[in-house]
């Protein structure tokens, strides 16, 4: 879609948000440049970009970072020679002035709330981490008061631990397993928990006063990952997350969409399949996630029993200890796992046709074992064009992908959110 072409008199206060917008967002993702950079990256010229940065150093927003050599720099067309003079000192050859967010303007907060573990992360406002905390405890037991005044109070101890101010405080993000509705912060079922329909939002925005931003974990892993491989944010990528459950994060040009998350896990392979988590039968991932392994396998070797029917991740290593020493029944399981994986990446490819498919999550650990059955399930459940069409990655993550993916979330919001209450 084309832009309008700006009038000759003074922008309005919508385009000079837009420009600050458009600013901070290739600071974010693309950290610290000169002035002349950020010109270039965001088609804006030179003497707008001054007073634009001008301005926002003075609220505080941007900083002077380290310095970098210009003498070789090449300055934008609409640049004239006393732009690039006062860009330079008047000196060519002097270090360009690097400007970056100020990671003292505020502070972030993200909560992972998954099965039996709440992990907590803030970071400061150039999106970097400053502490984490990591509580593990039975989360189905909890029930709807006990459930946000944990919450709560979690947010509370990691502002008391950093000495950060209640002011300083811009957003918080809290990813969830399961089935949320981003839009209005609720809650509505997880298996994490026992209880369903919570509104999580509005108490946690009221007791601290801040924009709470809430997200599927597959969203949130789907942002870290396409924001660390950049070539992964061009066009639509999508991100099945294989682990606890299985679900899928949508990012289209590194911006989330479905903040609610693809419950692509819960797609039926088969009407009288394995028991699912949801209360339904022959969910994909009933045959592909952790729980649902490690169950099955019970069923025949002498394992530990899982809280709450889930496994640990001491657990899972023992199970894949257990499967690569050749037992015939656990390769089973594994190739059952594999044919169901396929299934997913099949019903993404046809119904999206994005560019990229990136498997990640700890369940992938144990894709080898996952291998053969995948990719011979996958070639015949997809129309060969169709598949030559979407290149797939393989990115097995950790855990701590969930909370820097909130943390991104959260901060654009944020940054938003401070673009529109400022010209």
């Amino acid at each position: 879609m084309n832009e309008q072409p700006e009038p000759p008199r003074r922008a309005s206060g919508a385009a000079r948000g837009s420009n600050r917008g458009r600013l901070v967002e290739v600071l974010r993702r693309q950290g610290p440049l000169p002035r002349v950079e950020l010109a270039r990256s965001t088609g804006l010229s030179f003497p707008a970009i001054s007073a634009i940065t001008s301005r926002l150093i003075a609220e505080e927003l941007l900083c002077e970072a380290e310095t970098e050599t210009a003498a070789a720099t090449s300055w934008p067309d609409d640049t004239d020679e006393e732009d690039a003079d006062a860009l330079n000192g008047r000196r060519r050859g002097r270090p360009a002035v690097l400007l970056t967010l100020n990671p003292e303007f505020g502070r972030i907060i993200a909560v992972s709330l998954r099965m039996n573990l709440i992990e907590t992360l803030i970071a400061d406002f150039s999106g970097s981490g400053l502490a984490q905390s990591r509580l593990e405890l039975p989360t189905r037991a909890l029930d709807a008061g006990a459930l946000r005044d944990l919450v709560t109070a979690q947010i509370a101890a990691m502002l008391d631990a950093t000495a950060t101010p209640r002011h300083r405080l811009l957003g918080i993000g809290i990813a969830l397993q399961g089935i949320v509705n981003a839009e209005t912060g609720q809650h509505l079922w997880s298996p994490a928990l026992s209880v369903t329909d919570i509104d999580l939002a509005r108490p946690i925005r009221q007791a601290f006063g801040v924009e709470v931003v809430m997200a599927n974990d597959a969203v949130a892993v789907a942002l870290a990952l396409v924001a660390a491989e950049p070539a992964l944010a061009q066009g639509l990528s999508a991100t099945i997350m294989v682990g606890h459950g299985v679900g899928m994060g949508v990012v289209v040009d590194g911006e989330a969409r479905w903040g609610a998350g693809s419950e692509i896990g819960h797609v039926k392979l088969a009407p009288d399949g394995p028991q699912c988590r949801c209360g339904q039968r022959g969910c994909i991932e009933a045959y592909l996630a952790d729980y649902a392994l490690y169950r099955d396998a019970r069923t025949f070797l002498d394992l530990p029993p899982a809280v709450s029917q889930q496994p640990s991740e001491a657990q899972m290593a023992l199970l894949r200890e257990r499967a690569l020493g050749g037992d015939p029944r656990l390769e089973h399981l594994f190739r059952q796992a594999g044919r169901a994986l396929a299934e997913a990446v099949a019903a993404t490819i046809s119904v999206l046709r994005p560019h990229h498919v990136i498997l990640a999550g700890p369940g992938l650990q144990t894709f080898e074992m996952m291998r053969h059955a995948y990719e011979e399930r996958l070639d015949q459940a997809v129309l060969p064009w169709l598949l030559q069409s979407t290149a797939i990655y393989l990115r097995p993550s950790e855990s701590t992908a969930i909370l820097d993916g909130m943390v991104r979330r959260t901060l654009r919001v944020v940054d938003r959110n401070l673009m529109e209450t400022t010209e």
